[in-house]
């Protein structure tokens, strides 16, 4: 059985010899910090931030073990844990195009995975091409930086409700009903409306509320 606590890492955030950029992203979904041990962890962590059928998310959730090409038992920890608004749940592991080049490092990857398909568990690896893929990345990030900018106070989540939830703006037409972009981009980062994150954010792009299902979700493909 695997390790785990939640809310909780399985080990202490590290990088190889103890060299390497890593730090804390300040999770609004989760309300603490998430530790991440690269750059691309960083980026995926702001996918999992935003993926409005993501309800949360762990870094380093738990210590597991898989077995060798001669069957000896080694361990591992997978990199995220997702929990989705279904009850579902998956494992992440995020790596770099160049590891993923490497045969050593997609062997272990393949035998791990084989391990979680025997016990009926979801794993599943991000590469550096989906984690950065654009427009994606950039529409994030924006996202991000307009959840800094504004301050979403009553007035705002009264014009929210008061939007009919049969219909798609525009992000135009929202910049004028709820003050300006920054303030559409945050209540979509915020999952109060929703957009399609895969093509490019524009004032023309289609926006609509989180209780339109006929739109759908907004949600993204990891």
């Amino acid at each position: 059985m695997p390790f785990f606590k939640e809310n909780m890492r399985a080990r202490r955030v590290i990088t190889r010899s103890g060299r390497g950029i890593r730090g804390k992203f300040p999770s609004r979904k989760l309300q603490k910090q998430v530790h991440w041990e690269s750059p691309l962890e960083r980026d995926a962590v702001l996918q999992f931030e935003m993926h409005p059928l993501i309800e949360s998310y762990q870094e380093q959730p738990s210590e597991e073990t898989y077995y060798n090409e001669f069957g000896n038992a080694c361990i591992c920890y997978p990199d995220f844990l997702l929990r989705l608004i279904d009850g579902s749940q998956v494992l992440i592991e995020v790596k770099r195009k160049v590891d993923l080049s490497r045969t050593k490092i997609k062997r272990k990857l393949e035998l791990i995975a084989l391990r979680f398909a025997q016990q009926g568990r979801t794993y599943r690896i991000l590469s550096e091409d989906q984690i950065r893929r654009e427009p994606l990345h950039t529409n994030l990030e924006e996202l991000w930086k307009a959840t800094k900018a504004v301050r979403i106070d009553t007035s705002v989540h009264s014009a929210v409700n008061g939007l009919n939830n049969h219909r798609l703006y525009t992000t135009a037409e929202l910049s004028v009903l709820l003050g300006d972009e920054q303030m559409v981009l945050a209540l979509i980062a915020r999952g109060q409306l929703r957009t399609n994150l895969e093509l490019q954010l524009t004032p023309a792009s289609k926006v609509w509320t989180a209780l339109n299902k006929e739109a759908g979700d907004g949600a993204f493909l990891l």
